[in-house]
């Protein structure tokens, strides 16, 4: 079975230093790859300030995996009190297949 490469596209547009540059391709390569053989993907948490590339660069992997992309923020959710984390399990079980997987 022939392994294809991720998509060189994936980076196009982000501009990072050449540490974070590496490690970013690193993670393409794996989200990639974990798509590509069905895997099971492990969280990934981004922070910083605004205007960093952080929205850019998830928007990016998502496309470039073939998966889809939401933006969820703080203010989104802390107005709803305790009820937030039963409206994030709402769209997620709207997301998931059945089994969660």
């Amino acid at each position: 079975m022939k392994m294809m490469a991720p998509p060189a596209n994936a980076m196009e547009g982000v501009v990072t230093n050449t540490t974070l540059d590496a490690r970013l391709k690193v993670l393409v390569a794996s989200t990639y790859f974990t798509r590509q053989n069905q895997g099971t993907y492990r969280n990934l948490l981004m922070y910083g300030p605004p205007g960093t590339g952080k929205t850019l660069f998830a928007k990016k992997l998502a496309n470039s995996s073939n998966m889809d992309f939401a933006i969820i923020t703080g203010g989104d959710i802390a107005p709803m009190g305790k009820e937030g984390v039963t409206a994030i399990h709402k769209v997620f079980d709207g997301v998931l297949p059945a089994g969660g997987a």
